[in-house]
């Protein structure tokens, strides 16, 4: 442990008898928890109880380690907790202070009797407070008894008094006796050596002396060993805590084209020539690697006996094998936090190891599951990769790649996360703008600009390719909608594909204005469109693996466009993008049972009441829906605007008005964005939807006026 000042020759001879007489009364008064989480401090693997008091360590790099910094690690719940056992006592605590102290410290005459002090961050714990002044009114005082309190701990004739008491065996007894008896050394040496100084307003008080024992203590525990018995208590409450099944994401170091999940650091050599994926050696498990050198991602899953499913498809490569674990504990990386690493306890393990990618055409990935069971015999459940048949010796058979591997490039690329990939076949890039509601005249933006910006306001980049039109949205979704896919089918065969960073998708098909398809990968109802049926011809969408590569792959059969990486980076080195005039929510007809009743009951704006307006005349709903919508124009004081009121009177978005409406999506037309939802959900054809929809708008759009008209709407249900 770092020394932050020399201490006096006998000076801890001489503090000897005094702490020793002082540890046993004020052991007495530190209370279990915030001991233990002390006791804690030279064990990171420790951990209390779902309701323990948690102290926290100094991190070396970038933490302070004068007295004040430690102090302010631990935490107010430790520091507030100990003060508060430790005020009483110390307050009527009669010391005698050894003349080898008087000698070595220079007492009250030495401190500033004009100082000025300051704190900024808001309210700060007394002992932060006490701690820091005293370091601006006696600097090297609280680094001393840090010193002190580092000899003392180390004195032989202070092992007895700091020993743990005989018979405790538990993990939390071990800890608490281990920071309490510390704490108390600390303390004792503290208000001896603050006695002395009596610097004026903290020197002496309690809480400089706790402030200052916790910072000497914090040093010093989180250096020395932990007590004998520690270990073993530890590693028990570890094991009778471990609960399965566990699963951990990892990051495995790779080395000669391997990595190991091992007990130690070292384990034995690895011939993979069997079955070209996974071997046990001594001390752990090592699995052969596409990747040279490097860190690769690893799933672990640690179960309580043999997995219920094999996932033939989504792997290349599934090999099964026994290992014994010598004493538990395995990681990939030395040093592993304990939720990545096998249980801690010695026996036999059957390990299945999944690969994927060694061969450099998909992201690598590994999975390993683990479960105890006897020794048995290896079992190869697929073998699917050119590596695997090089490492075993075997010639190599021709494996077929499938079509969507020409798009694995997609999800390491910057539309990896999130994007919509439109293709239009035959068309211009200004008939395809003009489609997506971009303007083809207007001045082009920045594409790099407005990522940056993460505004919700859609913009989208074209490109012309060979057959057509390539139009990407980065992080957008208008090319999904209807409202897209419809005029831009108009210039040419339209496919798009969406995809969001929550794995929700959209597939979808438009032709002549009229989208023949669309749905979530998985979950197509039956196409009845022949050529969208061809595109999708032998695309398993149930497959998780490499979907979003095969909605492309339907795509590019579609529209006979091929997304490229040089389109994609011709994108971006042009960096030109449009900003879109979005099209107008589609409008659902409310969902009813055979008898008219509501099919989903029980939510809407009037509450549970909503499902009565199931059985009001359609002209009554019509008519509370644009009692609604001119509520809404009347409370924004726009009812007599020209083409609000227009759209009131005709009962129909014309031209202006829809464009006005469309704006209202945006951000600098977001003022009336509920108004002109409450008139455009008002032009729904189904009656019963109008009302409910526009009557839900008016709740934002009309004020107290929209809870009048609301209570009219619920006597209008009841009646």
């Amino acid at each position: 442990m770092e020394r932050q000042t020399e201490v006096p020759s006998g000076l801890t001879d001489a503090l000897v008898p005094v702490v020793t007489e002082l540890i046993p009364l004020l052991r007495g008064r530190i209370p279990h928890d915030p001991a233990a989480a002390l006791g804690r401090l030279g064990a990171p693997e420790a951990k209390p109880g779902v309701f323990g008091v948690v102290a926290g360590r100094l991190m070396a790099s970038s933490g302070d380690p004068s007295v004040s910094g430690r102090l302010s690690s631990l935490g107010a719940p430790v520091t507030e907790r100990l003060l508060g056992a430790l005020e009483l006592t110390l307050d009527e605590l009669t010391v005698a202070i050894p003349d080898e102290v008087k000698a070595a410290v220079a007492g009250p005459d030495a401190t500033p009797t004009r100082f000025g002090f300051g704190m900024v961050g808001g309210p700060n714990p007394a002992t932060d407070i006490a701690v820091r002044l005293l370091d601006q009114l006696r600097p090297g005082v609280s680094e001393l008894v840090v010193a002190l309190v580092a000899e003392l701990a180390a004195h032989e004739a202070m092992a007895s008094s700091l020993a743990a008491a005989p018979g405790l065996t538990g993990e939390d007894e071990l800890a608490a006796e281990h920071g309490a008896v510390h704490f108390a050394l600390a303390v004792a040496v503290a208000v001896v050596v603050l006695r002395r100084v009596e610097a004026p307003l903290v020197a002496s008080t309690s809480a400089a002396v706790v402030g200052v024992a916790l910072g000497a203590v914090s040093a010093l525990l989180s250096e020395i060993p932990m007590p004998p018995a520690y270990a073993a208590a530890l590693l028990e409450k570890r094991r009778a805590e471990y609960v399965l099944p566990v699963w951990a994401s990892c990051s495995a170091e790779v080395r000669d084209h391997r990595f190991t999940l091992a007990e130690r650091s070292e384990a034995g050599e690895a011939d993979f020539s069997g079955n070209g994926l996974a071997v046990a050696v001594p001390g752990g498990v090592a699995v052969r690697t596409g990747l040279d050198e490097g860190h690769m991602a690893v799933s672990m899953r640690i179960l309580e006996g043999p997995p219920d499913e094999l996932n033939l498809d989504w792997w290349d490569e599934i090999v099964e094998i026994s290992w014994r674990a010598e004493r538990g504990d395995a990681a990939f990386i030395e040093g592993s936090s304990p939720g990545s690493r096998t249980p801690p306890w010695p026996g036999d393990f059957r390990v299945r190891v999944h690969a994927v990618g060694r061969d450099g055409e998909d992201r690598e990935h590994y999975e390993l599951m683990l479960w105890q069971a006897p020794p048995g015999p290896e079992i190869v459940y697929k073998h699917g990769d050119r590596l695997g048949y090089v490492v075993r010796g075997e010639p190599v058979p021709y494996l077929e790649r499938p079509p969507e591997a020409a798009y694995r490039w997609v999800s390491q690329s910057v539309l990896g996360e999130a994007a919509t990939v439109t293709m239009v076949a035959g068309a211009s890039p200004a008939e395809v703008l003009r489609g997506f509601g971009a303007d083809p005249a207007a001045a082009a933006e920045s594409a790099e600009e407005l990522s940056r910006e993460f505004d919700l306001d859609p913009w989208v980049s074209v490109l012309a390719v060979e057959g057509g039109v390539l139009a990407v949205e980065f992080n957008g979704f208008q090319g999904s909608h209807p409202g897209v896919l419809e005029p831009v089918s108009r210039a040419g065969r339209t496919a798009s594909m969406y995809w969001n960073v929550n794995a929700l998708t959209r597939l979808s098909f438009a032709d002549n204005g009229k989208v023949l398809a669309a749905f979530e990968l998985g979950h197509a109802d039956e196409v009845e469109d022949p050529e969208v049926g061809e595109a999708l011809s032998g695309l398993d969408f149930d497959s998780y693996r490499d979907r979003l590569e095969k909605g492309l792959v339907a795509v590019e059969r579609y529209t006979g466009c091929r997304l490229r990486k040089e389109d994609l980076q011709r994108i971006g080195e042009l960096d030109v993008a449009y900003r879109i005039l979005p099209p107008l929510p589609e409008l659902y007809p409310e969902a009813r049972k055979a008898d008219g009743s509501r099919a989903y009951p029980g939510v809407g704006p009037l509450g549970a009441e909503t499902d009565r307006l199931a059985f009001v005349p359609e002209e009554t709903l019509r008519e509370l829906a644009w009692r609604a919508a001119t509520a809404a124009a009347e409370h924004a004081g726009v009812a007599a605007d020209p083409v609000v009121a227009t759209a009131l009177a005709e009962r129909r978005l014309g031209p202006d008005a829809e464009h006005l409406a469309r704006r209202s999506q945006l951000r600098e037309g977001r003022d009336h964005a509920w108004l002109w939802q409450a008139i455009h959900n008002a032009t729904n054809p189904d009656p019963l939807a109008a009302a409910i929809n526009s009557l839900s708008a008016v709740r934002y759009a009309a004020g107290p006026e929209g809870e009048n008209l609301l209570e009219y709407a619920r006597r209008v249900a009841r009646e």
